[in-house]
C-alpha cells in the first residue's frame, strides 16, 4: 500500500514539473503529423483543455492504466516505446544489481575474514578508484578500449546482427537461440560491466565493515567455541547477520543505479528507458518523458519492496 502511494505522489510531481515547463498542448497543434480528428481525441484523452485539476486527474488515470498518450518526437505510441524499451532496462538494472551485491558480499566478506592481507588493501584500492569515478568517463574508456582499438564488444544498440555474424561465427545461425544470446549479451556486456565498476565497490566497502563489526559480537566467540569450522562461522554465523545492512544499503542505492543506468543507456545507445527519457526531454516530448519517469519510478520503488522483504527474510525480528 505505501507503494501505491508513493507512485501516486510520484506521479503528481511529474505532473507539476511538465506543467511547469509548459502544456503539451501546443506542441500537439504544431505537430504535422497529427491531424484535426486525432489532436482533438488526445486533448479529450489528457483533458488538455480543461483546469488544472481536471488534467491531473485524467494524468494520473492515463498513468496508471498505461494510456501515454503520442510520442510526438518518435513518431508512434509511447506504451510501444515502453514495452520494446522496459525488458531492455529490465535486464541491464537487475542485471547489474544482482552482480554487484554478489561482487559485494563475496569481496567483502573475504577481506574482512583476511584482515591485514595484501588482499584486502588491493581490494579497498580498486573499489575507491572506481567508487569515485564519474560513470560517463568509466563509459568512454571501455568503449574506447573494447569497442574501438579491440572490436571485441559492438560500440552501440542493444542488439545487431552483422557484429555477431562477423565477430561471433561460432554463435551459428542468426534466429537461433544461441545467436540471440550471445547478440545480446555482446552489446549489453559494457553498459552493465560500467554500471557495475561504478556501484560495486560501496557494497564491498560495506560488506566488509559490516562483517568486522559481527565477528566482534559474542556468539561468533560461542560458535567458536562449540567447535565449529571457520568456514561454518564466517558463512552460517557472521556473513548472515552481516547481511542486514548491505540489504539496507540496496533499497538506498538503487535510485543511485538507475541514475547511472539513464547515463550509461545514453552514452551506449542502448536503447533503454533512459535513452528514451534523454530524448523525451531533449526534444521537449511530455508524454515521453513522463510515462519514462513514471516507469522508471516503478522499477525503483518495487525494488525497495524487494528490499523490505529481503530483510524481513534474513531478521525474523521485522517480520509483521
Amino acid at each position: 500500500m505505501q507503494g501505491v502511494i508513493t507512485i501516486f505522489v510520484v506521479t503528481i510531481i511529474i505532473f507539476i514539473l511538465f506543467q511547469a515547463s509548459g502544456s503539451p498542448l501546443n506542441a500537439l497543434r504544431v505537430n504535422p503529423n497529427l491531424n484535426q480528428a486525432t489532436l482533438q481525441y488526445y486533448i479529450e484523452l489528457f483533458g488538455l483543455d480543461q483546469p488544472w485539476y481536471v488534467q491531473l486527474y485524467r494524468y494520473i488515470v492515463n498513468m496508471f492504466t498505461f494510456n501515454f498518450g503520442p510520442s510526438l518526437s518518435q513518431g508512434r505510441p509511447v506504451s510501444s516505446i515502453v514495452s520494446e524499451a522496459l525488458p531492455r532496462t529490465l535486464f541491464l538494472f537487475g542485471g547489474a544489481v544482482i552482480i554487484e551485491y554478489a561482487l559485494g558480499v563475496f569481496v567483502g566478506r573475504y577481506i574482512a575474514w583476511k584482515r591485514g592481507r595484501v588482499s584486502e588493501g588491493t581490494a579497498i584500492l580498486t573499489s575507491l578508484f572506481f567508487y569515485n569515478m564519474p560513470s560517463f568517463w568509466i563509459a568512454l574508456i571501455l568503449l574506447f578500449a573494447f569497442a574501438f582499438e579491440f572490436p571485441i564488444f559492438p560500440l552501440n544498440g542493444f542488439t545487431g546482427p552483422d557484429f555477431v555474424v562477423t565477430h561471433y561465427p561460432w554463435a551459428g545461425e542468426p534466429g537461433s537461440l544461441l545467436f540471440n544470446l550471445v547478440d545480446i549479451v555482446s552489446h549489453s556486456f559494457l553498459p552493465m560491466l560500467a554500471l557495475v565498476l561504478i556501484t560495486a565497490a560501496g557494497s564491498i566497502l560495506l560488506m566488509q565493515t559490516s562483517m568486522l563489526e559481527v565477528m566482534g559480537e559474542d556468539f561468533i566467540l560461542t560458535a567458536r567455541a562449540k567447535g565449529l569450522s571457520e568456514r561454518a562461522v564466517r558463512r552460517r554465523h557472521a556473513a548472515r547477520n552481516a547481511y542486514l545492512p548491505v540489504v539496507t544499503s540496496l533499497a538506498i542505492s538503487l535510485g543511485f543505479v538507475v541514475g547511472g543506468a539513464i547515463i550509461l543507456e545514453g552514452i551506449f545507445n542502448y536503447k533503454g528507458l533512459g535513452t528514451y527519457l534523454l530524448i523525451g526531454i531533449f526534444n521537449h516530448d511530455q508524454f515521453l518523458a513522463g510515462a519514462v519517469l513514471f516507469m522508471i519510478s516503478v522499477l525503483v520503488i518495487s525494488g525497495n519492496i524487494v528490499a523490505d522483504i529481503l530483510y524481513g527474510w534474513l531478521d525474523p525480528r521485522v517480520r509483521f
